[in-house]
């Protein structure tokens, strides 16, 4: 049996499998977000120091990302791009 194929029948499967999902889908956008991010300062020669670059590939927060992502445009240290 392939569980992509399964339905599952209880509303506590059902509700957590939906979750799990949405989780998944939130982490792929931080992830992507975060990448682009990454792109973006490397290719305007921004120094990302090692924490740095943790702070930004652990952040969650997808607004948070986004956020410095549009700023990364203006920035010309990563100091500026936190502040």
């Amino acid at each position: 049996m392939k569980l992509d194929d399964y339905q599952w029948q209880s509303d506590f499967a059902i509700q957590h499998q939906a979750q799990g999902r949405a989780e998944g889908r939130v982490e792929g956008r931080a992830e992507e977000a975060a990448k682009a991010l990454l792109i973006v300062l490397r290719g305007r020669k921004v120094c990302v120091s090692g924490e740095a670059r943790e702070r930004i590939t652990g952040c969650q927060d997808v607004a948070r990302l986004e956020s410095w992502l549009e700023r990364a445009g203006t920035v010309n240290t990563i100091d500026e791009l936190f502040e």
